[in-house]
């Protein structure tokens, strides 16, 4: 007996794993999940991520380390002496008197070098925490990226999601009024048999049941059409239509503090104030210690020209055509359209969530009349499935009553999901 126990728990648990998984593979979330896992953008700002620390890197690089190059160069600058009324080719003169050729003085008979050179810069804290500091702010430009197309992919894919179980719903409204008229056509089939109804009743409410039908048949067609757009949307290759998880969406509370779209002018601006400050560091003085060790020489060299130098090199930017004041002018032009845009932005973003929220409300009266019209047409309905067994009503009555009970029952799912839609876009725009 322990034993059956045991494997009934077992059972149980593998079921209800299973049931987890399969749930979670017709939420709206996971299909959030795999849009961002599949994300071709949000992968190519995470290599992003990596270009910058790289780029960090190769600042620290550039303003830290020593820079060790090694030159070698041979030259020859031969002559023909004619000294002594002889014609002789000297590789390095021994100091002709007569020869044809370069000018001694110019060439010394030639150049022979081969140096290993070092360059340090000096004093470069300050350019290094300019360039980390724009890094930072790169990284946190890059972050607020992913963070906006993580959030457009959600409202994107929970709008798809929406039309998803839209079409969906309609599907099950259709088949419920299809399940009625066939109630109705198998009664009505009796009522023709005792001669309360004509056969032409009859073939009215099967004439009802064929177009309820092929509107099924095109719902379908829409289903599919709305589901492979949400995989397309979510780069998932799998062609399995399943039905969705029916949603409600929370409207989120108003934010009290700055909005996440908000956050993008105040980058904009500090990108503006950074690249600033990269260009002005071109007028500090530019510091370096350099040397350089090996063979140096003219003429035939030898090991006794073996040597080596060490120096200083500061550079300083004296004029340059005023740039530095143009550029400083052009920043604050700058800052000034950012501002500018800030500003429009947000008034335009609280209209149009006031316009957003008041339409929210306007399709909740809608609904509330719907379905207060639905319960009414429901009552009436059960009256005349009583009067149609005496034949009191006509059957074109009863066939315009399920239509428009249908008609009704769509427009209240399209209502619905209008209303969703509405949630979903003012839950973006409330970020």
């Amino acid at each position: 007996m322990y034993k059956v126990m045991k494997i009934n728990i077992i059972i149980l648990a593998v079921a209800s794993c299973f049931c987890t998984v399969a749930f979670s593979q017709n939420s709206l979330q996971n299909y959030i999940e795999l849009a961002e896992q599949n994300s071709p953008l949000l992968q190519k700002q995470e290599n992003k991520k990596r270009i910058i620390e790289l780029d960090l890197k190769q600042f620290n690089a550039v303003y830290k380390s020593p820079k060790i190059n090694l030159n070698s160069n041979v030259l020859f600058s031969p002559i023909i002496s004619t000294d002594g009324n002889t014609n002789r080719l000297e590789w390095a003169s021994s100091g002709s008197l007569n020869y044809i050729g370069y000018d001694l003085g110019a060439t010394n008979g030639g150049q022979y070098q081969a140096l290993i050179s070092v360059n340090q810069p000096l004093f470069t804290q300050k350019y290094m925490s300019v360039h980390q500091n724009n890094a930072k702010l790169l990284q946190e430009k890059n972050a607020y990226s992913a963070k906006l197309t993580k959030a457009e992919l959600e409202q994107v894919v929970t709008h798809q999601y929406l039309l998803c179980v839209q079409s969906q719903k309609q599907k099950k409204n259709i088949r419920k009024t299809i399940q009625v008229l066939k109630e109705q056509i198998q009664q009505m089939q009796a009522l023709v048999k005792a001669g309360i109804y004509k056969l032409t009743d009859l073939k009215l409410l099967e004439i009802e049941l064929k177009n309820n039908q092929i509107e099924e048949e095109r719902l379908k067609g829409s289903y599919i059409d709305n589901f492979n757009v949400l995989n397309l949307l979510c780069g998932i290759t799998d062609t399995t239509i399943f039905d969705l998880d029916e949603i409600n969406l929370d409207l989120n509370s108003p934010v009290q503090k700055a909005s996440l779209f908000s956050k993008q002018y105040k980058l904009d601006s500090l990108t503006v104030k950074s690249e600033q400050k990269i260009f002005n560091l071109q007028y500090l003085p530019q510091i370096s210690a350099f040397g350089d060790a090996g063979l140096n020489a003219t003429y035939q060299p030898g090991f006794d020209r073996l040597g080596f130098s060490v120096g200083l090199s500061i550079t300083c930017k004296l004029f340059d055509g005023h740039q530095r004041k143009i550029n400083d002018e052009k920043a604050i032009f700058q800052l000034s359209n950012i501002e500018t845009d800030r500003k429009y932005f947000e008034n335009q973003n609280n209209i149009r969530k006031k316009n957003i929220l008041s339409q929210i409300d306007n399709l909740n009266k809608q609904l509330a009349l719907i379905d207060t019209q639905l319960s009414e047409y429901e009552n009436l309905f059960e009256l005349y499935k009583i009067e149609i067994k005496t034949g009191l009503i006509s059957v074109l009555e009863l066939k315009n009553l399920i239509r428009e009970i249908s008609a009704k029952q769509q427009i209240k799912t399209n209502t619905l999901i209008s209303k969703e839609i509405l949630i979903n876009s003012y839950n973006y725009w409330n970020l």
